[in-house]
């Protein structure tokens, strides 16, 4: 993977879309004292997971009003992420109906909620309606 990739935050301003800006791309493993282990973005942003998406193949449920509350992590044609802690093999990326190539992780989309500070120093949105998790390196559910 490239080091220096960039990736794109729903409503921060600039970018590709209305609404997009540009980062340092990243997907790391840390330990949350809540949670674990689990990923989050090159900002310290708890990554997460839906139950109403699918793994295989990688599908989005989340899009309109959704993406307004969880911004999906997407990433520039032909960026990389840096990965530190997360297997490579596990990264992948899906085209979101709005031309966005959202990041994987073991097939499930990603992304973080509007209202994560990236501290780290609670459980964020772990178990939101139901649905919500945050994701480990892994993919897998992270334990509240």
């Amino acid at each position: 993977m490239r080091r220096s990739a960039q990736y794109l935050h729903p409503g921060s301003g600039g970018g590709g879309h209305a609404g997009h800006s540009t980062a340092d791309a990243g997907l790391y493993a840390v330990q949350s004292g809540p949670l674990g282990v689990v990923a989050t973005d090159s900002e310290g942003h708890l990554l997460y997971r839906s139950d109403a998406d699918s793994a295989a193949p990688s599908t989005s449920a989340c899009t309109g009003a959704c993406t307004q509350t969880w911004l999906p992590l997407t990433v520039a044609d032909g960026a990389e992420p840096e990965l530190l802690g997360v297997g490579e093999a596990l990264v992948g990326r899906l085209d979101r109906a709005d031309g966005d190539d959202q990041l994987t992780l073991a097939g499930w989309p990603l992304y973080r909620h509007r209202d994560d500070t990236g501290g780290l120093a609670d459980a964020g949105q772990n178990g939101a309606d139901g649905s919500w998790f945050a994701i480990t390196p892994t993919g897998e559910k992270a334990a509240a």
